[in-house]
């Protein structure tokens, strides 16, 4: 390890050790807000034993931080030096979020997560819709777009006493793809799939505790398990904090990469490298896995303009509502669901992270020569990544 290197995980201690006494701060003045998920997961999520700052007020974190941002300023690794200046920026946004600062929902999404802060325009909405059709009617599908989709869903729907078998045949499937593909060392990790209701996500992970939480309020279609398979577990959230653990513990890795850190230049390539999971694994086998591609980009784009017409357009729930139901083809326990996401004001830009991280991470894949791909998994697995800095990948 090179004295930049060594300068690098030094200065990712002090880094890590900053960010969970933000956490620790941020939890002393949390006024719940009934969701009980989203209360309880606070800033970060850590495998870190490193022990946090005590801070008593905002001013101190970002004197620290700003000081920080500044030596790393001399890291050597350009990539590096990029993303830090960009992720300690966003948590110095997040800093000031906390403490009470009022920001525009525009000026959060940029500041905070590093992305265009963009809705998706109508003409690219309708773009979507018009593949989809196209592809619904190749499979044989009558009627409007609506009823295409409505036919399809019901055709290709589990049962909900099937999904606990469905998510188990898929997740074995799923890893031996990435144990095969990817990464050998994926060969003993185990992940249990578990049903649970009145939940504000379409599923989870917790790596702790090696399961995968799928919301059995809503109804899924096989292609739509598949790609939550992949986007929670192998090669997604699992797979991804498995491979940093791994690192830390051989010291090949910064210590930073042990935290999920909300609201951050970080959250979208890490959405990123999950929501293009079934494409790593070449897992695209059926005329139904490419439909749900389609309709997957529907659903994500959905998310976007639907917070923006919220907090930045400041339209009601009903009208949201409306929208998702016609745009993304809502059934209602899906867009309850999507607004307890929506309107939670820690989550609310987050919504940004999956369309804009799988955008970032697939203009990256897309160009990538097939003998080069091991050496892209690397790069993304193994690195702390911005939707920026994922692109200065050569």
């Amino acid at each position: 390890m090179t004295s930049m290197e060594k300068t690098d995980h030094r200065l990712a201690v002090e880094y890590t050790r900053i960010v969970l006494g933000m956490d620790q701060l941020y939890r002393s003045k949390l006024v719940k807000t009934g969701e009980a998920l989203f209360d309880n997961e606070g800033l970060t999520y850590s495998l870190s034993d490193e022990h946090p700052i005590t801070y008593s007020n905002w001013s101190d974190v970002k004197e620290d931080l700003n000081y920080l941002r500044l030596r790393y300023l001399d890291i050597e690794n350009e990539v590096r030096r990029n993303y830090m200046q960009q992720q300690i920026g966003s948590v110095l946004c997040l800093a000031d979020w906390c403490a009470g600062v009022q920001l525009p929902f525009r000026d959060k999404v940029r500041g905070l997560l590093y992305v265009n802060e963009n809705p998706l325009s109508q003409a690219e909405r309708g773009e979507l819709h018009r593949r989809l059709d196209v592809a619904l009617a190749g499979r044989g599908y009558k009627g409007s777009l609506h009823e295409k989709v409505q036919a399809w869903e019901a055709e290709r729907r589990v049962p909900v006493a099937e999904l606990e078998t469905v998510l188990k045949e898929l997740l074995a499937v799923a890893k031996q793809r990435v144990v095969d593909r990817m990464f050998p060392q994926m060969a003993d990790v185990e992940v249990v799939p578990e049903i649970v209701h009145d939940f504000p996500f379409n599923a989870y992970c917790d790596y702790v505790n090696g399961k995968m939480y799928l919301n059995g309020d809503i109804p899924f279609t096989y292609e739509g398990l598949k790609h939550l398979v992949t986007h929670e577990c192998f090669p997604g959230h699992t797979t991804h904090m498995r491979f940093r653990e791994l690192g830390m513990q051989s010291g090949d890795i910064p210590i930073d990469a042990s935290m999920v850190v909300v609201n951050t230049a970080s959250s979208s390539v890490f959405e990123g490298i999950a929501d293009n999971g079934i494409y790593f694994i070449d897992w695209l086998e059926t005329e139904d896995d490419h439909i749900y591609q389609i309709y997957q980009q529907i659903r994500s784009t959905s998310g976007m303009n639907a917070a923006h017409m919220l907090h930045a357009e400041r339209k009601p729930e009903q009208e949201v509502a409306q929208f998702l139901a016609e745009y993304a083809f809502g059934e209602e326990n899906w867009i309850a669901s999507r607004l307890r996401f929506f309107t939670h004001p820690l989550r609310s830009p987050f919504i940004y992270t999956y369309w804009r991280g799988n955008e970032a991470v697939k203009q990256v894949y897309e160009r990538v020569a097939p003998e080069d791909r091991q050496r892209f998994f690397q790069f993304i697995y193994s690195r702390m990544l911005s939707a920026d800095t994922v692109k200065q990948f050569v």
